[in-house]
């Protein structure tokens, strides 16, 4: 899937240190394996990568990608470590692509640098998959740079 990427996106992936190659692989990696999240109204997708020390997130849709972020932090699973009554007041405008189970809006504990706190994310509640939102992602990047000029 070729998709199409704006000189405004080309110029923030090259801001964030991020290449067209590793985003086109992630968005590769979501439509094959389908372990991605769906927007419920449209045709709008997020897909995530994780490695060893950053989580990215692609934002698209069947022919263009429309943002892309990232962050250091690790989400370790749901907060109190249980997805116990699911109240779909917490349903989000997200669909798991894998199950088709809308995604819920719940904390999950995340941790950067041994310090570990809980945070909103978007949880498939039968895959066990986690995300965050572009809003999120800025909050954690903030949180991430304060953590690390404590340590520095």
């Amino acid at each position: 899937m070729d998709i199409k990427i704006t000189e405004e996106l080309d110029n923030t992936l090259k801001d964030n240190g991020f290449k067209k190659e590793e985003i086109q692989e992630l968005i590769d990696n979501a439509e094959s394996s389908g372990v991605k999240l769906k927007a419920r109204d449209g045709d709008v997708s997020i897909a995530k990568g994780v490695s060893d020390n950053l989580t990215m997130y692609a934002v698209y849709s069947p022919s263009e990608l429309l943002d892309v972020y990232a962050h250091k932090m690790s989400i370790l699973g749901l907060t109190g470590g249980e997805l116990n009554d699911v109240d779909y007041d917490d349903a989000s405008d997200w669909t798991c692509a894998k199950c088709g189970e809308i995604a819920l809006e719940r904390n999950v504990d995340m941790t950067y640098m041994g310090v570990t706190r809980p945070g909103p994310g978007l949880v498939c509640p039968k895959c066990d998959e986690f995300y965050v939102s572009d809003g999120v992602a800025k909050t954690l990047k903030t949180a991430e740079s304060i953590l690390e000029e404590k340590r520095a």
